[in-house]
């Protein structure tokens, strides 16, 4: 998949190649979005659209198209990546501001993300939020087989020429500090190419680019076509039924309409809730044109610089090798902590260490449209902390702390304070800021440690704007605009600590029959 830049005219379709009818229409071709088109496609469907404000000219992942340098500057500073866009503004910077949008390309985040493959936390995935019959799809059985979870797991796995390990890992692999047990996360991850240095993780782009029937089907034998370039600008109504999309060339401002028997959102979770929101208000379903629910996770860490000297020749070697790994997130932090352990150009061991927690859908965010004449209309987000939120905040830095004490005393350093002197929703240094400093010349600051938050929306996990039980039903349906169905972390009642990559798979994987019925 890394070799190949273009998918081809048997696959795609230009502006003037736009069919004025689908049986399915899909609303974004990133990680959710062609995963769905990719099982609707092996389940038979025949006429299924996928139309994508992005171009196809680079299907490389970013870490197999860069060095890892480069590859980490494009994911934690946006204005060098060339495919970032920022289609809202924030009324609560830092958060939902600067580092936070998307990335406008087929196969959207699918070519960014690290491949890790965690479930939604049990504590999380309950019956007070989620309808039992998902709960059971996901996590125990679905179609009177494996669950979603174990499907998609194990189908990665193989597609990474891995075993299906489900992250356990041998007691004497495991990374020990104090009380914490540190285990690598499973990752659809393999290298990008035969004996290459560059890797790249799992997008649904395989589908059509890999040696298979899909890929072979040069004919146009199979039932799946692509638009890149393409922005959906509002979705078609009949009687509040959808039934069709209005769609813009992103060059020429011409517009056209296609009809469609059932229509898919699937354009991340602000632009998803933009076309939701525009539909919702003007078939007089909501009032105030704006919804509720928008989450992040909640994500703060350190990083710090120490001699080699100082430590023992296991650890020296296995940060040579690069450490991965986390620690299952309980109790009141709600988070996972995970710790990237690596030598530095100087021959320092870099450790980074951040606790990955859950935020709680609530009123304080929101996602706000303009109504306007013309579409589409205009986003705003604001978002904050709930008092669950702000818990979670101080639990992680209590165990971060703990940590770094557990740590200094296994290895015997000189304890230092841990120090988050400021508050989260104003962060003097971010993860970006910190990896900036990094990259320069004068690291003599990091043989300390540093403490710092991510604004809210700068993690690139945010949903909960169009939550499976709240605004769609079981089916994943909207509630009250038949035909209207939606993917992606935008539909989940709780994210849990974990990334939403494995739930987003699962969740377009199980909406696959229901549209073929």
């Amino acid at each position: 998949m890394s070799q190949t830049s273009s998918l081809g005219p048997h696959l795609t379709r230009t502006w003037e190649e736009l069919p004025d009818q689908a049986d399915i229409l899909i609303v974004g071709g990133g990680l959710a979005g062609l995963e769905l088109a990719a099982h609707l496609e092996r389940a038979g469907a025949d006429d299924v659209l996928v139309v994508e404000a992005g171009a196809d000219g680079d299907l490389q992942h970013v870490y197999a198209a860069n060095d890892a340098a480069s590859a980490d500057r494009i994911w934690t500073d946006e204005q060098s990546d060339e495919y970032f866009v920022q289609p809202w503004s924030s009324a609560t910077e830092p958060h939902f501001g600067q580092g936070s949008g998307l990335r406008r390309r087929v196969g959207g985040r699918s070519l960014y993300w690290h491949g890790v493959l965690l479930p939604v936390e049990d504590w999380a995935l309950t019956e007070a939020d989620w309808p039992r019959a998902v709960i059971d799809d996901l996590a125990h059985s679905w179609q009177g087989g494996a669950s979603l979870y174990d499907r998609v797991r194990s189908d990665l796995m193989e597609w990474s020429r891995q075993a299906a390990t489900g992250g356990a890992a041998p007691d004497d692999n495991a990374l020990r500090v104090g009380p914490f047990r540190f285990v690598d996360p499973p990752r659809a991850v393999r290298p990008a190419g035969p004996g290459a240095e560059r890797w790249e993780a799992y997008s649904p782009l395989a589908h059509w680019l890999e040696p298979g029937p899909a890929a072979n089907s040069a004919s146009g034998g199979g039932g799946v076509r692509i638009a890149p370039a393409i922005e959906t600008v509002a979705v078609l109504t009949t009687e509040g039924r959808a039934d069709g999309v209005v769609v813009r060339h992103r060059v020429s401002g011409e517009e056209k309409r296609i009809r469609a028997g059932k229509v898919v959102l699937a354009a991340g979770t602000v632009e998803s809730t933009r076309l939701a929101i525009q539909t919702l208000h003007q078939t007089g379903k909501r009032a105030q044109p704006s919804l509720t629910g928008l989450v992040d996770h909640i994500v703060q860490g350190f990083n710090v610089s120490l001699e080699t000297e100082d430590l023992p020749d296991w650890l020296v070697s296995r940060a040579r090798a690069g450490v991965f790994s986390f620690a299952p997130g309980s109790g009141a932090s709600r988070s996972n902590l995970f710790i990237d352990l690596g030598l530095g150009d100087s021959g320092d061991l870099r450790l980074e260490v951040w606790a990955t927690g859950e935020q709680m859908r609530s009123a304080q965010g929101v996602v706000s449209c303009s109504p306007e004449e013309e579409w589409p209309w205009s986003v705003t987000i604001s978002t904050g902390l709930d008092a669950q939120d702000t818990l979670t905040v101080e639990a992680q830095r209590d165990e971060l702390r703990e940590f770094w004490t557990e740590w200094c005393a296994e290895f015997g350093l000189k304890p230092v304070p841990l120090e988050f002197e400021f508050d989260f929703a104003a962060p003097r240094r971010t993860l970006r800021s910190v990896r900036e400093s990094l990259r320069g010349e004068d690291r003599s600051v990091f043989h300390q440690p540093v403490t710092w938050s991510s604004p809210l929306g700068t993690e690139e996990h945010e949903g909960g704007t169009l939550a499976i039980g709240d605004v769609l039903n079981e089916n994943q349906e909207f509630k009250e605009i038949p035909g209207l169905f939606a993917v992606g972390p935008a539909i989940f009642p709780r994210q849990g600590s974990a990334n939403p990559s494995l739930t987003s798979l699962a969740l377009s994987r199980r909406l696959t029959p229901l549209l073929m019925a």
